[in-house]
């Protein structure tokens, strides 16, 4: 409840009394109770009507999917991260300081890409007209908000509840732990969703400049919740917007535009003359001094996932479905590093004022992410060798893994605009042939370094350069399409 005076257009006096009779301001005005909840009510259904309701059915059915698909997916793939090895070996591996430095670090690198995340989407971001009509009135804002929050509160804790339940529910089917294992899983794994949504919200009110951006706002909701300008729920709004347009759209360069932050490191270096194909390198390495948060996120992704592979290849008691797990880290922070080459197919078939062609371009945008994967990548081989287990089987497979991943990556900047008829499913499909093609393709190559079929191994080598062959017809071919 709320009380206001009564507005001199809202008198329950007699309209044919003078209305200097009884003053706006006066006291004597008497004060009437609004029912917040029931003008919210209101509200919802004049802008939303059934889309609301609807809305909430969908939110129960997207729930009901993500738990089927935990108990379809989910439970077998951690059953076989457990079975497919020596227990006792894999348990003192596990219990290892590099595992848990690992743990953490992973557990930290999650929670700051929910940070980073909340910077142009946070989990509050009601519909455009509710921000205009509803959001001006004199209401509590923390009560007109509430209902988005309770959304992505509820989400997160049931995301992270089901997660550790998924791991819990595979290491008693795997006969690794009791009862108390999927307890304990379960609620780690509901508190963190519940901190990553916290995270997530303090963010969103750290993107706008007020008086309270402090840590303090993780427990007291309802003040965050005050705390959101309109003007930042706009701008979040509208980023939803187009982030959604343009991946059911197939053009995810009008999201990298929107998105893109102001160059505030690196702005005094300048690019130096040179070679054409040294010039581009050098251009990529100016790139990442001046966006260092694509360089720190494309290390903590590399260098998880080359510790995960590194260790599938070297160690006999990894499992050998951990080399999936780690390719597709792997492979988002070579992509990280490799904004170069999605620059590269966003301008393709301009003409180059290099004089370079698009091939000995594609390869020296590629040249840095390649270095820097390699880089990693012998790092871990390097600690491997020093605890005593690096196989010459290994290092040709690591380079069959690094050679996959640029395929992958030149496939997925140049995979040009869906000539299909754009659904949702086809469309994420189309998106993920790149990175389905890696993880594939280096599960094989894991499988059979870890039995020793290097007849397999030398028939798959031939699929992966196959598959490098057509990255690089993948470029000529958007290239030759945007000329002609």
């Amino acid at each position: 409840m709320s009380k206001r005076k009564r507005p001199a257009g809202e008198t329950a006096h007699d309209p044919t009394t003078p209305d200097d009779v009884t003053a706006p301001d006066d006291p004597a005005v008497p004060e009437i109770e609004y029912d917040d909840h029931d003008l919210l009510g209101q509200a919802d259904w004049v802008i939303g009507g059934e889309a609301a309701r609807k809305a909430r059915q969908q939110g129960l059915y997207a729930g009901y999917v993500l738990f089927l698909g935990a108990l379809v997916y989910g439970l077998p793939i951690v059953q076989a991260v457990f079975r497919t090895s020596d227990p006792g070996s894999l348990g003192q591996q596990l219990r290892s300081p590099v595992a848990i430095g690992l743990l953490v670090v992973s557990v930290a690198a999650l929670l700051g890409a929910v940070v980073f995340a909340g910077r142009f989407r946070g989990p509050v971001v009601p519909p455009m007209p509710w921000i205009d009509l509803v959001l001006p009135a004199p209401l509590d804002r923390a009560l007109a908000l509430r209902r988005w929050w309770r959304y992505a509160a509820i989400g997160g804790l049931f995301v992270g509840a089901l997660s550790g339940l998924t791991i819990g529910g595979g290491l008693v089917f795997a006969d690794l732990g009791g009862v108390a294992t999927v307890v304990v899983t379960t609620l780690v794994g509901a508190a963190l969703g519940v901190l990553a949504t916290r995270l997530w919200l303090w963010s969103q009110v750290r993107s706008w400049p007020g008086p309270d951006r402090g840590l303090g706002l993780l427990w007291r909701v309802p003040d965050a919740l005050r705390e959101l300008h309109s003007e930042s729920l706009r701008t979040h709004s509208a980023n939803t917007s187009t982030m959604a347009g343009s991946a059911l759209t197939g053009n995810l360069r009008t999201a990298r535009l929107a998105l893109t932050r102001p160059v505030r490191h690196g702005r005094t270096a300048r690019l130096r003359a040179g070679h054409p194909f040294a010039v581009l390198v050098r251009r990529d390495v100016l790139g990442l001094r001046r966006t260092p948060g694509a360089f720190l996120s494309g290390l903590g992704l590399t260098l998880l996932g080359g510790a995960i592979v590194t260790w599938a290849f070297t160690q006999p008691a990894a499992p050998s479905i951990a080399a999936t797990i780690g390719l597709l880290p792997l492979y988002l922070g070579f992509g990280a590093w490799a904004e170069g080459l999605r620059l590269q197919a966003d301008n393709v078939g301009t003409p180059s004022l290099l004089g370079t062609g698009e091939v000995a371009e594609a390869v020296a945008h590629a040249t840095v992410p390649t270095a820097l994967t390699a880089l990693v990548l012998g790092g871990w081989l390097a600690v491997a060798a020093v605890l005593g287990s690096a196989p010459v089987g290994a290092l040709l497979s690591l380079w069959l893994v690094l050679v996959l991943l640029v395929s992958g990556n030149v496939l997925a900047a140049f995979r040009g605009s869906p000539t299909f008829v754009l659904r949702p499913q086809t469309v994420a499909l189309w998106y993920a042939v790149p990175a389905l093609t890696v993880v594939v393709l280096g599960s094989l190559v894991a499988v059979l370094t870890k039995n020793g079929s290097y007849t397999g191994l030398s028939v798959v080598s031939w699929l992966v350069y196959a598959v490098l062959a057509w990255a690089v017809s993948r470029v000529r071919r958007l290239t030759y399409l945007h000329r002609s």
